[in-house]
């Protein structure tokens, strides 16, 4: 027990210390970023729920986000020693959450599956306001608010149903959209030393709906009582609110 107290005495003891005081940390951080992203609201519903015949609507509900992966970088600059500016950099990716029966809003009669699927995909580069202060000796609280462009990619999307001898498919292609977005979030930051600390961060990411305007589609049929494959081509509009909640850790190289 005396030698590990040693150890863990020595350890610390490496590092420079601190005086209680916000003054003490440098101006310019450069953070990295990355962790889980959590759907709210409608984005992380399951997809297609919302429509009852999509063979003769033109308007679809898609949302069907999983919990996904958000990473990013940030640049901050402190004017004062409480308060600076944060350029921010972040991307997001979901899989796509279907159900059971994959595509049955098409055709709730027929034995629907999903065979392939790509992902929500969404960028944003934002810039706001940070302030940060000293809670005790190496741990800092940092909070961020943000606003500035985003850019939303629905999946490429496909489901077949198998009836008798006939194969159904149906494909539904991905589309892109950019929108306003803003953000928020608070961090806890413990500082290795005043040019490196480890990073604990959450944030709420959102944007103006993004609103995807004839998004192709196509159905096919094929079997024994098909002559040919039958295609049906099809365009839809959707509208998706995104909204994420970022768990993510990190580091910052301060300079």
């Amino acid at each position: 027990m005396a030698a590990f107290s040693l150890l863990a005495l020595s350890w610390f003891s490496a590092f420079p210390a601190f005086s209680q005081s916000i003054h003490s940390l440098k101006r310019a951080e450069l953070e990295i970023h990355v962790g889980p992203a959590i759907p709210l609201g409608s984005f992380g519903r399951t997809a297609f729920q919302g429509n009852e015949d999509i063979s003769t609507a033109t308007a679809l509900d898609y949302h069907g986000a999983k919990v996904g992966v958000n990473y990013g970088l940030a640049f901050g600059y402190y004017a004062s020693p409480n308060w600076g500016v944060v350029l921010l950099f972040n991307g997001h990716s979901y899989g796509v959450k279907t159900g059971a029966d994959g595509f049955a809003a098409y055709q709730p009669d027929y034995p629907w599956t999903t065979t392939e699927t790509d992902k929500w995909t969404e960028f944003m580069a934002m810039a706001g306001l940070t302030y940060r202060c000293m809670i005790v000796d190496r741990l800092v609280f940092s909070a961020r608010a943000y606003l500035g462009y985003a850019h939303l990619m629905s999946p490429f999307y496909r489901s077949e149903a198998k009836v008798g001898t006939n194969l159904y498919e149906y494909t539904l292609h991905s589309d892109s959209d950019p929108q306003f977005g803003y953000g928020a979030g608070v961090a806890l930051k413990y500082l290795i030393g005043r040019g490196f600390h480890l990073d604990l961060r959450c944030e709420y990411m959102s944007a103006v709906p993004f609103y995807f305007r004839n998004v192709g589609s196509q159905a096919t049929i094929s079997g024994q009582n098909v002559q040919s494959s039958v295609p049906h081509d099809k365009r839809y509009t959707f509208h998706e609110h995104f909204q994420s909640l970022n768990v993510s850790l990190g580091f910052t190289v301060a300079f």
